[in-house]
């Protein structure tokens, strides 16, 4: 109990809101300054390694970073998977997301040389939203890249490497990822 309500305190300073969240394993969720993340109610956010048949490599871990922001919808789903935001990224309601995915809206650091070198990475890094819409899956070890946009009901095959924009009702997979089949046709 103790735990818990240290543990609310946290995130109410971090500006981390959830309600009704299902946390279960060591969970990493944090926010710096200027940022902010909001989970839905009804969602799961599960690091126990027993928790995934499939098997879990990490433990979920949630960021928001130089003034990014995390929006993940009501009754959601995420198992072992890195969430990391220095811009945005919006996950609609009822969305899977498997095991071992990373869904990250920047390049972690600059391009340039130069910029490396200074150690200018907030300023230099390139970084696009991400939009995943409602009822999406995203199979494990799948990865999303900044700039992408998923409408609503996209199925993302295991291990696909995502950017771009994929309308509603399809199957996606492959490095790049295309779509493969249109739903409901």
């Amino acid at each position: 109990m103790f735990r818990g309500l240290v543990l609310r305190l946290s995130f109410l300073k971090a500006l981390i809101t959830y309600r009704r969240v299902d946390f279960r394993g060591w969970c990493i969720v944090f926010s710096f300054p200027r940022s902010s993340i909001k989970i839905g109610g009804g969602t799961s956010v599960f690091s126990s390694f027993s928790s995934n048949m499939l098997g879990l490599y990490q433990r979920c871990i949630i960021v928001a970073r130089y003034g990014g922001k995390i929006e993940i919808g009501e009754n959601c789903g995420i198992s072992g998977s890195t969430i990391y935001a220095w811009d945005s990224i919006k996950i609609g309601n009822h969305t899977r997301v498997g095991a071992n995915c990373k869904i990250i809206d920047n390049d972690f650091h600059p391009i340039e040389l130069e910029y490396r070198h200074k150690g200018l990475n907030e300023q230099h890094t390139r970084r696009a939203p991400i939009v995943i819409g409602d009822d999406c899956f995203i199979g494990m070890n799948s990865i999303i890249l900044k700039g992408t946009t998923l409408g609503n009901n996209v199925i993302v095959g295991a291990g696909s490497v995502v950017h771009g924009t994929f309308p509603d009702n399809c199957i996606i997979a492959g490095n790049p990822a295309k779509i493969i089949k249109k739903l409901n046709e």
